[in-house]
C-alpha cells in the first residue's frame, strides 16, 4: 500500500511537470506570435491626451530584439526585424523567420533601402574613406525575392567630401541615412549626411560638442546603376554660424510630394528643432532649410500617405517637463528607456505646417521606423517595440 500511494504520488507529480512544461511551451510560442512581452519594468505607454489626429492606436508589443535598429518593408508588404523575425500581416503578428539573414541590414539606425518586384537593395553605415573624393560602404541586393542576398561594396563620390576616414569613437565623415527614392527616370535619389573637407564649424552648445566635434551637413547622391555607385548631386542644407541649430543638419528623410517636389526633414539637434527644405527640380537645388515648429527632435522618418499627405515621425529623447539645464547635463541623466516620447505629425500642404501628437512616452532611443500599412493605417518601429496606429481620414473634422 505504502508503494502503491509513493507510486501514485510520484505519477502526480509527473504529470503537473508536464503540464508545466507544455504551459510553458504555449507560453514561448503565444511570445513568438503575439510579438512578445517586454522584460524592461519600464515599457513605454501611450499618452492619454492630445490625439487630434488619432482614431485609435493599439497596444504595444515586444520582442527585446535591440536598440538603435531598424526594420524594413519589402514590396509585397512583409516586414523584416532585427532578431529574425517577420511581419506579413502589417504588424497585427510577428512570427519568428530563418529563411533569410537580415541581421547586418537592421543592425544600425544608419541604413537606407528601396524594394520592388524584382529587386531589393539596401546599402548604410559609414562611408570609408577610399581616397580624396570616393568611399564605400556594405551594401545588399537580392534578385530573387529574398531567397538569398548578395554582400557587395557601393562606392559613392563626392568630390569634397573629408579626406581621411574618422578616429576612433569620432563621429565624423558621410554617412548613409533613412531614404532611397526612385525617380521618374529611373535613377534613384538617396539621402546622406556627414563633414565635407571644409565643414569645421564646432557645434556651439555642450550638448552637441559631446555628440559631434563639426556640424554636419545635409546632401543627396544618386545612382543610375541601381546603388553600384552613387555620385554627388547637391548639398540640401550646411550650418553657418550663429544660426539656430546644435550638430548642423543631420538623420535626413525625403518624401516625393503629389506635385513631384521633393520634401526633405532634417535633425539639428535633440535639444533643436527639425528644418525642412523643398527642391522643385529632383534634387539639383533646395530652398533655404525653414524651422518646421517641430522641436527638441530626432531621427525624422518620413513617408507619403495613399491620401496624398505627409507623414512624419521623431523622437524627442529629452522631453519637457523631464529635461534640465545642469551641470550634468541631459546626457548623463538619460537612463534607458528614459521618459521620451515617440510623436506623429500630419501635413496635408506639403510640409508647410504640420499637426501633432504624441504617440508613445518611454520609447528608448526614440529612433522611429514607421510605414503606411493600410489606407490611414501606420506600423510604428521604436528599438524593440511595435504597434499600429490608426488616423482621422483625410475629410475627418
Amino acid at each position: 500500500m505504502i508503494s502503491k500511494y509513493f507510486r501514485h504520488d510520484k505519477m502526480k507529480k509527473v504529470n503537473i511537470l508536464i503540464l508545466i512544461i507544455l504551459c510553458l511551451n504555449l507560453f514561448i510560442i503565444s511570445i513568438f506570435l503575439c510579438g512578445g512581452i517586454c522584460l524592461n519594468k519600464k515599457a513605454p505607454f501611450i499618452p492619454l491626451d492630445d490625439k487630434a489626429l488619432i482614431a485609435n492606436i493599439g497596444p504595444i508589443s515586444c520582442l527585446n530584439n535591440g536598440k538603435w535598429i531598424r526594420c524594413f518593408r519589402t514590396h509585397d508588404g512583409t516586414i523584416y526585424f532585427r532578431g529574425q523575425f517577420k511581419s506579413f500581416s502589417g504588424g497585427k503578428t510577428v512570427v519568428p523567420q530563418k529563411d533569410i539573414n537580415v541581421e547586418e541590414i537592421n543592425a544600425e539606425a544608419e541604413r537606407a533601402v528601396i524594394s520592388m518586384n524584382g529587386l531589393f537593395y539596401a546599402t548604410g553605415g559609414y562611408a570609408r574613406f577610399l581616397k580624396p573624393g570616393m568611399y564605400s560602404v556594405a551594401a545588399w541586393r537580392s534578385t530573387d525575392e529574398l531567397k538569398t542576398i548578395k554582400n557587395e561594396e557601393a562606392f559613392v563620390y563626392v568630390p569634397e567630401g573629408p579626406q581621411r576616414n574618422r578616429e576612433k569613437g569620432e563621429w565624423y565623415g558621410l554617412y548613409v541615412y533613412r531614404t532611397i527614392l526612385q525617380m521618374p527616370d529611373g535613377s534613384w535619389l538617396m539621402t546622406m549626411y556627414g563633414n565635407f573637407e571644409e565643414d569645421r564649424l564646432p557645434p556651439q552648445d555642450r550638448d552637441s560638442q559631446q555628440e559631434t566635434k563639426f556640424m554636419m551637413r545635409t546632401f543627396i547622391v544618386t545612382s543610375t546603376d541601381e546603388g553600384r555607385s552613387w555620385h554627388f548631386l547637391s548639398s540640401v542644407a550646411v550650418p553657418k554660424s550663429g544660426e539656430p541649430i546644435g550638430e548642423g543638419f543631420v538623420e535626413p528623410a525625403i518624401a516625393r510630394l503629389n506635385d513631384g517636389r521633393l520634401l526633405c526633414i532634417m535633425r539639428t539637434g535633440h535639444h533643436y528643432p527639425l528644418y525642412a527644405s523643398w527642391s522643385a527640380d529632383s534634387g539639383k537645388t533646395w530652398t533655404p532649410p525653414l524651422y518646421t515648429g517641430l522641436d527638441r527632435a530626432c531621427d525624422p522618418c518620413l513617408i507619403k500617405l495613399r491620401d496624398g499627405r505627409v507623414a512624419l515621425s521623431w523622437g524627442r529623447r529629452y522631453p519637457e517637463g523631464w529635461s534640465k539645464i545642469s551641470s550634468e547635463g541631459d546626457q548623463s541623466l538619460f537612463k534607458y528607456p528614459g521618459e521620451g516620447y515617440t510623436n506623429l505629425a500630419i501635413s496635408d500642404d506639403g510640409g508647410a505646417k504640420w499637426t501633432t501628437s504624441k504617440i508613445a512616452q518611454r520609447t528608448g532611443s526614440c529612433y522611429s521606423t514607421i510605414f503606411e500599412v493600410e489606407s490611414n493605417v501606420i506600423f510604428f518601429q521604436v528599438d524593440q517595440w511595435y504597434w499600429r496606429v490608426k488616423l482621422k481620414s483625410k475629410t475627418s473634422s
